[in-house]
């Protein structure tokens, strides 16, 4: 048979960051290993060439769009905007797909997928990283009610049931899309997001990272990832504040960016919490240490966006080793998570009251919390293998008979 082509349209992919490039860039290569022609649509990176097949075998097509920034709003919708042409254009240009992929980035990217079907007969599949517009309702960027969102909403709905199948990265999600989208339950799969290549677990006595920023003597709760309008963290600066005369040597430790960043140094610093320290984000290549500084990981969600997102910092944090505090909605593919393999705590009413007794508790028993670091990595042990695997079959079985063919 004929090698089948399989087209993943995403804004970014590396060397541009983001966290939805990085995991196709861990997918795609093992997929043509397993014998697809792999094409990356993509939008710019600076100093990586228009189209190039990598060392890897992935060819990578890259659009030309207005520069992202998260500075301004109508700049980023514009910058969102202009990759739609420039997308269905090069998709028309490439040796026809048999499988087309849509991501969540950007916003709406799903309608593509659709169109380029009908244009070039192949199959349409949508990786659901959050479902929009809801989200963006969710954390208050849009009128729920508005007509922008109800259009939104509707056109979203259009999208995904014009797709051929839709994979969920959570129970959660996959219940949403069939009880608010009305999708068809066996057109919706759920396949978790994996934990980054790069992250191991690294004892602490050998870690560079708890030297570097004189961690040893500390017992650190860490909050790794974006800082973002999805992520409260009331709960944890009361836990702080509760914690600091009582359990000095508990040390808060938030690493990252995002919007709420600097809203959240400006309490720290009026609430005069000392036990609170602020890092930027780590490069991938030290993400194992850097995760691994932790004796616990905290994971936020706002409870109204339980099946909107599911915090794929999780991922990373287990294949760490470090038990995980989530403060979220029970429901989450999160919570179920941890409760399933038993690998932290779920505070699903979060409260610094509850939050600082959850600390406590594993700060007073190392035992419970190396058994649990050890169930934390069984979680992960297999995930991006499994995922492969899974997208793999999915791909193969979306095809109809006959069409895995190279149209070079």
């Amino acid at each position: 048979m004929s090698t089948p082509h399989l087209c993943v349209l995403n804004r970014v992919y590396p060397p541009a960051p983001g966290a939805t490039g990085a995991l196709l860039a861990e997918l795609t290569p093992a997929l043509v290993d397993r014998g697809w022609r792999v094409t990356v649509l993509t939008g710019p990176a600076e100093g990586a060439p228009t189209s190039e097949v990598t060392s890897d075998g992935v060819h990578v097509e890259r659009v030309r769009a207005l520069p992202f920034t998260r500075e301004s709003t109508w700049r980023r919708g514009l910058a969102y905007a202009s990759l739609f042409p420039a997308f269905l254009t090069r998709a028309l240009r490439i040796p026809s797909p048999d499988v087309i992929v849509t991501k969540t980035d950007p916003p709406m990217l799903k309608v593509l997928g659709p169109m380029l079907a009908h244009l070039t007969g192949a199959r349409a599949v949508h990786w659901a990283q959050d479902l929009y517009p809801e989200v963006a309702a969710g954390v208050g960027v849009l009128n729920d009610d508005g007509l922008l969102a109800r259009t939104m909403r509707r056109l979203s709905t259009w999208a995904l049931r014009g797709h051929d199948h839709t994979v969920a990265v959570g129970r959660c999600m996959q219940k949403r899309l069939v009880q608010d989208r009305g999708l068809a339950r066996d057109r919706v799969s759920v396949i978790p997001n994996w934990p980054p290549a790069a992250v191991s677990s690294v004892p602490h006595d050998e870690n560079s990272f708890r030297d570097k920023h004189d961690l040893d003597d500390r017992f650190v709760v860490m909050y790794s990832g974006n800082m973002g309008l999805a992520h409260p963290f009331d709960a944890v600066l009361d836990a702080a504040d509760r914690l600091s005369a009582e359990r000095p040597d508990v040390l808060f430790l938030f690493v990252g960016e995002g919007p709420r960043k600097a809203d959240l140094r400006t309490q720290v610093e009026q609430r005069g919490l000392s036990n609170v320290r602020f890092l930027p984000f780590q490069p991938r290549e030290r993400l194992a240490e850097s995760l691994s500084a932790a004796d616990l990981q905290l994971v936020t969600m706002d409870p109204a966006l339980e099946g909107l997102v599911v915090p794929s910092k999780l991922y990373g944090a287990l294949a760490a080793g470090r038990p995980v505090l989530f403060l979220g909605p029970s429901g989450s593919e999160a919570a179920q998570v941890v409760e399933a393999q038993d690998c932290g705590t779920v505070l699903p009413e979060a409260s610094g009251p509850a939050l600082t007794d959850a600390i406590r508790t594993w700060h007073a028993d190392p035992d419970r919390w190396a058994a649990a670091s050890e169930r934390a990595l069984q979680a992960v042990s297999d995930s991006r293998a499994e995922a492969v695997k899974r997208f793999d079959t999915l791909f193969r079985t979306v095809m109809p008979s006959g069409t895995a063919e190279h149209h070079a």
